[in-house]
């Protein structure tokens, strides 16, 4: 089976546990999947099967989109509710539009420091096995993000002393929405964690096209085409040109609409190729051999 597949991750789950279960329905031992989903988060996974999870570094770029629910008066060493509390401020009241205008302040371009338990490799390990082990933490960078959007979409809440409400975030990709929220809480200067989270898009593809993980099957699934969905510019090669990308050579940038990634056909009109432009040579070369 060749292309992409739309699931729905259920909440528990962790993405390698949804690969796992959808490789095993559709005995389909090639899948990849474009973007993890922490377990206690739910919504749109990306996966791509067969040839497609040669794509799979193409469509790790694009931006997301996610419904989250912030718990403001707690703080966790997970950033999220699933962790242990490390601090809290019992909250009385929380004006609605403190809130909004303290969302707003994150839209644009920054930088964000990953939460202690992510899965960023450093020395060759993973970060959570780091925090985990009560270990020191290595020293790490904050990463450049862009939040393209952040906006209240529920009421302010107050309940046992938490304030609660639900946001959506449009985000690039490397951005975390837990760490997003404790960073919102530093701001508003009342710690605050991440209570809920699911997916609802991932670049151009949306949550409303995914199927349920247990209606995976091999009769159900509607396969997406992946160089449809990549949207690069094609060219139909000449004979002379079709051999010598059928054999990974360099083409020259003349044959090509700009100096982009392209999928490049033969004489039938089928795909050969992905070339991507080589700046120190000045030349198209072979990226991803279809």
């Amino acid at each position: 089976m060749d292309g992409i597949l739309l699931v729905d991750k259920p909440r528990g789950m962790t993405s390698h546990d949804v690969v796992f279960k959808v490789r095993k329905a559709l005995s389909e031992p090639r899948i990849g999947h474009t973007g993890t989903l922490d377990p206690m988060a739910s919504g749109l996974l990306v996966l791509c099967l067969g040839r497609a999870t040669k794509l799979v570094r193409y469509l790790t770029e694009h931006d997301k989109v996610y419904e989250a629910t912030f718990l403001v008066g707690i703080a966790t060493d997970t950033d999220d509710v699933t962790g242990k509390t490390i601090a809290a401020q019992p909250v009385g009241t929380l004006d609605p539009a403190t809130v909004d205008t303290v969302l707003e302040s994150f839209v644009g371009a920054s930088e964000q420091m990953p939460p202690a338990y992510a899965a960023i490799k450093v020395d060759g390990r993973k970060l959570y096995d780091y925090a985990r082990k009560g270990e020191a933490m290595p020293d790490i960078e904050k990463r450049p993000i862009m939040i393209e959007g952040l906006v209240r979409t529920s009421d302010v809440t107050i309940a046992d002393g938490t304030a609660s409400f639900t946001v959506r975030a449009q985000v690039s990709k490397g951005t975390y929405i837990r760490a997003l929220a404790r960073d919102f809480g530093g701001r508003l200067g009342i710690p605050t964690t991440l209570a809920a989270l699911r997916r609802t898009r991932v670049g151009r593809f949306d949550l409303l096209g995914a199927v349920a993980l247990d209606a995976v099957t091999t009769d159900e699934c509607a396969l997406i085409d992946p160089l449809a969905a990549l949207a690069f510019p094609r060219i139909v090669l000449d004979q002379e040109h079709e051999f010598k990308a059928r054999n990974g050579a360099f083409l020259p940038v003349s044959l090509f609409p700009g100096n982009t990634e392209t999928i490049v056909c033969g004489g039938s009109r089928d795909p050969l190729a992905i070339y991507e432009y080589d700046a120190e040579r000045g030349v198209m070369r072979l990226a991803v051999l279809l």
